[in-house]
């Protein structure tokens, strides 16, 4: 199993795993860790514990969870060490997910602490404000990390779009206005490492187009299933197969929950 590491700073790393190319991402204060998500399967999660002990020489002593989703879960049990932070709703996130694997059933692991509201810590030289942006999920946490220039959006977006089968479209593009309002150069989504801010307002974008093409289809469900991901994406912006996954499954949600109608 290989992982792809990418640096941030000397004592940063971002890690993106092989299934669904999930990432944790790791800051260094010496031998100590903190883990922030933890990868979508248990051979990457075996990974990643081998180069955290045999090539950091290190510990994971906290791991911080963007939201209950089993996809960013399965290094948890690898790191019975750490202490794990999550929000208040995180397990309920994790009992409402409709599409995941046997192996993916048994990541879940109850967080140490839980919040309801924002958390500040200091980890070697860096300042993480962990603060609650509930709209894809109900447990979904931010990270504003200013020394970096850094946020940590979780999956508020999906690339250039937002999956809406688990949040109101409202919800979920205020959520997005919150991630945009940090002003950072740098994001993190739960997929794919570093990413432009800019995926945020594309997502926004996409939210606001899929709307319109919905009320123009007047909500048939032949015609809403037939919306192009591209038509749905700002112009200068090309989709990818990962995101016409998550494309089609919202055209589903859409016509099950008759949305926009």
């Amino acid at each position: 199993m290989s992982l792809k590491t990418v640096s941030l700073a000397p004592d940063v790393l971002v890690v993106i795993g092989e299934t669904y190319a999930s990432n944790t991402t790791l800051f260094l204060d010496g031998r100590d860790v903190l883990m922030v998500d933890a990868l979508g399967s248990r051979a990457d999660a075996q990974a990643l514990r081998r180069f955290v002990h045999e090539e950091l020489h290190g510990r994971v002593r906290l791991a911080v969870c963007t939201h209950g989703f089993s996809d960013h879960l399965a290094a948890l049990q690898a790191f019975p060490e750490a202490l794990v932070v999550a929000h208040e709703r995180f397990e309920d996130t994790f009992h409402a997910e409709r599409f995941r694997s046997d192996e993916e059933s048994g990541f879940f692991r109850a967080p140490e602490l839980r919040l309801g509201g924002p958390m500040h810590v200091r980890w070697g030289k860096y300042a993480l404000e962990v603060f609650p942006n509930a709209g894809h999920t109900a447990s979904t946490l931010n990270i504003d990390v200013p020394e970096l220039d850094l946020l940590f959006s979780a999956d508020t977006a999906v690339g250039h779009m937002a999956y809406i089968a688990y949040g109101a479209p409202e919800a979920i593009d205020a959520a997005l206005e919150r991630s945009e309002s940090r002003g950072r150069s740098r994001v993190i989504q739960g997929h794919g490492g570093v990413v432009s801010p800019k995926t945020l307002g594309s997502a926004r974008h996409y939210l606001r187009t899929l709307e319109a093409a919905v009320r123009e289809a007047r909500g048939e469900p032949e015609r809403v299933r037939a919306i192009r991901l591209g038509d749905c994406l700002p112009a200068d912006v090309r989709g990818s197969d990962f995101e016409a996954f998550f494309h089609a499954r919202n055209l589903d949600e859409v016509v099950a929950r008759r949305l926009w109608r």
